[in-house]
């Protein structure tokens, strides 16, 4: 379990931030305030792993505040609205920067400076936001069984149809080769454990349809299903 704290004077981007955090397994949001002040104490009182800071609120600046944290010091990820301000928040000591509005993918990129890629919780994190009529659903990797780039967007093949998904393959190729997935085409991902057959015409059959290998990566595609 990791131990998480927000300081954001914004209610709204508070809250958000908050939900985002609370979806995912082995977190625990143990404080949410709203300024610098009362963020201090949280921080002194909770000991949190980790915090996320927003940069400019009234008061104690972010920056101000995380020169003041007391031992042992938790991790720090900004968080604003003002890309100017990387330079000053990594001299600082801030191990992520996160820019408005907040993302699934920007907290999930954040959480994985916080531990190291060792840590079980890495993989328990993942997970890959797919967009619905609905609304956005959370996909475990293994709900996934390709990822294919479509004129510059994203889309995941399921077994619920082809969804289109926040991030571009090469972000999502970095994530997932821990959870069995690899390049067999340069627009397309695929889960290995999805593979049910290779056609004759060098093709991959999936539940959710066919992808073709690319001649360079053939050796590697087949190496890697044990053929």
């Amino acid at each position: 379990m990791i131990r998480l704290g927000v300081v954001e004077d914004e209610p709204l981007a508070r809250q958000h931030l908050v939900d985002l955090l609370s979806e995912l397994p082995g977190v625990a949001v143990v404080f949410s305030v709203e300024n610098g002040r009362l963020g201090l104490a949280a921080i002194a009182e909770l000991k949190p792993d980790a915090v996320f800071l927003d940069i400019e609120m009234p008061g104690i600046k972010g920056t101000e505040l995380l020169q003041m944290l007391p031992e042992p010091k938790p991790a720090v990820v900004f968080v604003t609205a003002y890309p100017q301000h990387a330079i000053e928040a990594f001299a600082g000591g801030a191990v992520h920067y996160l820019l408005k509005p907040i993302s699934r993918i920007g907290v999930a990129q954040a959480l994985s400076r916080i531990r190291p890629k060792s840590d079980p919780l890495q993989k328990e994190w993942l997970r890959i936001p797919v967009r619905r009529k609905t609304g956005t659903r959370l996909l475990r990797p293994e709900e996934i069984e390709a990822l294919v780039a479509d004129l510059g967007d994203c889309v995941a093949w399921t077994t619920e149809g082809k969804l289109p998904v926040d991030g571009s393959l090469s972000h999502w190729e970095e994530r997932l080769a821990e959870h069995g997935f690899l390049r067999v085409h340069r627009n397309a991902l695929v889960r290995l454990s999805a593979v049910r057959e290779i056609g004759v015409e060098d093709e991959l059959l999936l539940s959710a349809g066919r992808l073709a290998i690319s001649r360079r990566r053939m050796d590697e595609v087949k190496n890697a299903l044990g053929l």
